[in-house]
């Protein structure tokens, strides 16, 4: 398989690689190849493979809002756009249901933010700005993968998670839109914002003063978690709807941007397990480590734990890729540093292509 050696960036950008969250970026190892690329089968081997996907998609994935048009708008509306994700949200539906459901099940056995759970941070000091902060786990216990869990109860976990992702309780409080900016300001082709985003409004930082008083508010409606609107770029389905017009929906691209897409989405669901319960928020906005993982990021912990240790990012060789992502470029694994599977961590951040068929 073709690779490129990736040296990791400075800490100010370091959301920008190992996660759907951006392409396998520049680094001083050894760039991408296209030749390299095309001979291992990676890119442009012309084969087709028609997205031809059928069934239903999962009510969590399913409550779409329009983000309302302007007359400065270029292209399709949302109405148009979003029948489009069918073919990825039919694909993240299945991925979720049949691989997934064990790591989501480790946020329902247990209370995760009761001070007697088992990844409970307590702080060290006593004082007012730690107990602020430190209310929140460390870790989030895997259960389905210790020694005394026999099948039965793993099976009884994962009856439980499914119910619990198809409840009226939360899929209520989840909703998705399509967005342009994010891809630009957040340098991310995804994004959870902790608080009730309105589709189309300008971002707002995620402070915890202003999660609090939206959470405030919330609770004064009676409301039992806080609402989340999630972000995916809009591209995606532009994307999606330029290729069907074309013609091209069994091309590389199409599936390839159908299989980031659902990815992407994927990867939102898992931050808005953690983020949607009132009592997420400390001072640092940080997640929880997942098990054995060496980075506090849920949203890759759950890709890899699909993918065997890895995650699935865009190799892009083109500066600028927030300001005009395309998907005609191959997608690689990345390496997702956990005890499992990568637990030394490595001078260069190796991504290896991933072949077409």
């Amino acid at each position: 398989m073709s690779h490129i050696y990736y040296q990791p960036p400075d800490e100010a950008i370091q959301e920008d690689y190992g996660s759907d969250e951006g392409p396998a970026n520049h680094g001083e190892g050894k760039d991408w190849d296209e030749t390299e690329l095309e001979l291992c089968g990676a890119i442009r081997t012309n084969i087709t493979s028609p997205c031809d996907l059928t069934g239903e998609v999962h009510p969590i994935l399913s409550n779409w809002i329009p983000a309302p048009s302007t007359p400065s708008d270029d292209g399709p509306s949302d109405e148009v756009l979003i029948p489009e994700l069918h073919q990825p949200l039919l694909l993240a539906s299945r991925i979720l249901e049949r691989e997934a459901l064990p790591w989501f099940s480790d946020f329902f056995i247990e209370d995760i933010f009761s001070p007697s759970y088992a990844g409970y941070l307590r702080p060290f000091v006593e004082n007012d700005r730690q107990k602020d902060q430190d209310k929140t786990p460390l870790v989030i216990v895997r259960h389905h993968k210790a020694r005394w869990a026999t099948p039965a109860m793993r099976q009884y976990w994962c009856q439980l998670a499914a119910e619990r992702l198809r409840s009226e309780e939360l899929t209520s409080r989840v909703r998705w839109s399509l967005d342009d900016s994010i891809v630009h300001t957040k340098r991310a082709y995804g994004y959870t914002p902790r608080y009730p985003h309105t589709p189309g409004e300008k971002h707002k930082i995620d402070l915890p003063d202003l999660i609090i008083e939206y959470d405030k508010l919330a609770k004064l409606r009676g409301e039992k978690g806080r609402t989340l609107t999630v972000l995916l770029m809009r591209p995606f389905a532009r994307r999606l709807y330029d290729l069907r017009v074309m013609g091209g929906r069994g091309r590389e691209e199409y599936c390839r941007t159908a299989f980031m897409a659902a990815v992407t989405m994927l990867h939102e669901l898992a931050h808005v397990i953690y983020w949607q319960d009132f009592r997420a928020v400390n001072r640092r906005l940080y997640e929880p480590f997942y098990g054995g993982d060496l980075e506090m990021e849920l949203g890759d912990s759950l890709i890899a734990s699909i993918f065997g240790g890895w995650t699935p990012v865009l190799v892009n060789w083109t500066s600028g890729w927030h300001f005009n992502p395309t998907f005609q470029d191959g997608i690689a694994w990345c390496q997702c540093l956990n005890w499992d599977y990568h637990t030394k961590r490595p001078r260069y951040r190796a991504h290896y292509s991933i072949r077409v068929d």
